[in-house]
Parts: structure tokens; sequence; C-alpha cells
């Protein structure tokens, strides 16, 4: 689970350049770094779910089973 303690570790870990950018990118839009972190880490996530989405069936679609359910 990601929570304020995690992103506080995960930033300490960053390099200056990129700790300089959260910073710069949470100020510019009025919020705090853990947000702008946490935002960056979703959009991660969505990105892997998305490719693992195209990675099955592209249409999903309904088999109808004689005898049984769909």
């Amino acid at each position: 689970m990601i929570d304020r303690e995690t992103l506080s570790q995960a930033f300490a870990l960053m390099s200056d350049d990129a700790q300089h950018n959260a910073c710069n990118e949470a100020a510019t839009r009025g919020m705090p770094v853990a947000d702008v972190m946490l935002e960056r880490c979703l959009d991660d996530v969505q990105g892997q779910l998305y490719a693992l989405r195209k990675q099955g069936r592209a249409v999903p679609e309904l088999r109808v089973v004689k005898g049984g359910r769909a």
C-alpha cells in the first residue's frame, strides 16, 4: 500500500534533480509534493494495467455454453 510515509521514503531516495522537479510541480499546482508523487505512482500503475489489458483479448465477448451460463 502506498501511504505518505512510503512516499516520503521514495522522495528521499530520488535524485536532486527529480526532487527539485517534484517540488516545482507541487508549487506550480498548489499541492503537496506527496500528492504529486502519488499521482505519478498512480499513472505508472494505470499504464501497467493498460498494458496487461492489451495483452489479453482486444474485445471482450461472452460465450454461450450449451446447458450452462455465459
